[in-house]
């Protein structure tokens, strides 16, 4: 029997070296409910040294301190198949990091995006790899989500949970995102989401290798923008692409237990967002129009012949 391939990728700023380890340590809780017989893991994490992103001469923890910090944290992944721990000084943002693993591992048949501020219960992973097995009979393009609570705004609801339906769109700034994740709220439904396209970019997003590949990312662009919108925006045009939520699965971002003040007052972050965003948007955009034209081209060549 052919095993599942997985890659989980998880690309955190130095300043995410404790949420990494806590995101590590929730990983291999839930290895122990994985059917090693079916599913075969990868695990990168990729930690950014570059002094694009730190201002290290002015800044009060050095290298050093993160490096250690890191290599200390390897064992946490020795449930994996294959497991590897990068510190880079190339790669200046999220954007570069996925696009890279999307060339890099080429036999994989799906990719986890994982930021390292996430909760996720012990079923998670393996509903995950079990869910992508089913989508996998009838798409090779897609993208499978989890649920969340009460976001920011209407345009989240349809990824709510519906036990979070009658919260304030407040509610995402204070709640227990503990508690709140560690439930299974009801009956685990895979629910296709009818040609709608929204999830959060690492929290534990799967999209399909096929579907990455289609895009023909262009790996000239090196830093930070919206890759998840992108990605959002182009499967609407993409033949085949469609989303399905695990519903009454509730993965939380942490806006409550993160703590941010020690690394602030000790490392000088540099925080190229805005700076990057236009720039890097724009090549994204002007890629994926080439490559909507290019297969309009090669569909209508196929039909007339």
């Amino acid at each position: 029997m052919t095993k599942s391939k997985t890659l989980i990728q998880i690309f955190p700023l130095v300043t995410d070296i404790d949420l990494l380890e806590r995101v590590l340590i929730q990983l291999k809780q839930n290895s122990l409910l994985v059917d090693k017989d079916k599913f075969h893991i990868i695990l990168d994490v990729t930690l950014p040294l570059t002094d694009y992103l730190v201002d290290w001469e002015n800044s009060i923890l050095k290298q050093d301190y993160f490096i250690d910090k890191f290599n200390s944290l390897k064992s946490y992944g020795n449930w994996a198949d294959e497991c590897y721990f990068n510190i880079t000084e190339d790669i200046k943002g999220c954007v570069d990091y996925c696009i890279n693993n999307v060339y890099k591992y080429k036999d994989i048949d799906n990719i986890i995006w994982l930021d390292p501020d996430v909760f996720f219960n012990q079923y998670a992973l393996s509903i995950f790899l079990e869910a992508s097995l089913e989508v996998k009979k009838q798409h090779s393009k897609y993208i499978i989500t989890p649920e969340y609570v009460k976001l920011w705004d209407s345009t989240w609801n349809v990824m709510t949970n519906e036990n979070f339906l009658s919260k304030p769109y407040t509610y995402v700034e204070n709640h227990d995102p503990i508690m709140d994740s560690s439930q299974v709220y009801g009956d685990i439904i895979l629910e296709p989401m009818n040609n709608t396209f929204k999830f959060g970019g690492g929290w534990f997003t799967m999209l399909s290798k096929e579907l990455l590949d289609y895009f023909e990312f262009p790996q000239d662009v090196k830093g930070y923008s919206p890759i998840d919108t992108y990605v959002m925006q182009f499967s609407k045009s993409t033949p085949g692409a469609i989303q399905y939520k695990i519903k009454n699965l509730v993965v939380c971002q942490d806006k409550t237990y993160r703590n941010d003040v020690f690394y602030k007052n000790y490392v000088k972050t540099i925080n190229r967002k805005h700076a990057d965003y236009n720039e890097i948007w724009a090549k994204l955009i002007e890629n994926g129009n080439k490559v909507i034209d290019k297969n309009k081209k090669h569909d209508t060549i196929n039909k007339v012949n």
